[in-house]
């Protein structure tokens, strides 16, 4: 017996899925597909990259800070009961490059401020002590009877030798002792000592500039 071609259909259909684990209808059948060859699912992720950790501790460089003397000069007030020495350091040098094994040539000027001349100001001593946190020396002492009375200043050079071999700073420290004339032109003095300080960083390995 003959059947119709619309029969016949069903019926192939019918028993290719019944030979399929899992097919419950025809249009699942036939809406069903597997990707190609080469294709990617599109739930794929990436492959993880190479790790760029070295699991080891980050290097923290020394930092070198801001020096009195990186822009070549300064200038210190000491206020001395009814006058003022002004103290003005500057040197040629490039002070950012300071290290402990560099020599330092600084230039110092004082002058007397808020005073008349007619009592007259002389500096007996001028004295620099370094210190670099391991030795302190006395870089220079100059005893004498030099006139500061305004507006006479005093005028010197001072260079400051090798430091400790991994210092980082020096402390620079500056005494005047001063002659004050009491009365003017009675030859009789009393003394005031003006002191100040210079604190220089210095360059260690590593240190940016």
């Amino acid at each position: 017996m003959r059947l119709p071609r619309s029969v016949a259909a069903g019926l192939a259909a019918a028993v290719l899925c019944g030979s399929l684990t899992g097919c419950s209808s025809l249009k699942q059948l036939t809406s069903s597909s597997k990707p190609l060859i080469g294709d990617s699912s599109p739930s794929a992720s990436p492959s993880p990259g190479p790790s760029t950790s070295t699991g080891t501790r980050a290097v923290v460089l020394p930092v070198r800070p801001s020096g009195p003397l990186d822009t070549g000069t300064v200038t210190h007030r000491l206020k001395q009961g009814t006058f003022t020495v002004q103290l003005t350091y500057w040197t040629s040098d490039n002070a950012k490059l300071y290290t402990a094994e560099s020599l330092k040539t600084i230039n110092v000027a004082a002058h007397v401020e808020d005073a008349d001349d007619t009592h007259r100001i002389t500096i007996s001593t001028f004295q620099v002590i370094q210190d670099d946190g391991t030795k302190r020396s006395t870089v220079t002492r100059d005893n004498g009877k030099f006139d500061v009375t305004p507006p006479y200043p005093y005028n010197t050079v001072v260079t400051l030798p090798a430091a400790t071999t991994g210092a980082t700073k020096l402390t620079v420290s500056i005494r005047l002792d001063l002659l004050v004339e009491t009365a003017p032109k009675s030859d009789s003095y009393y003394r005031s000592t003006a002191l100040d300080t210079l604190t220089l960083p210095l360059l260690t390995n590593g240190a940016p500039r």
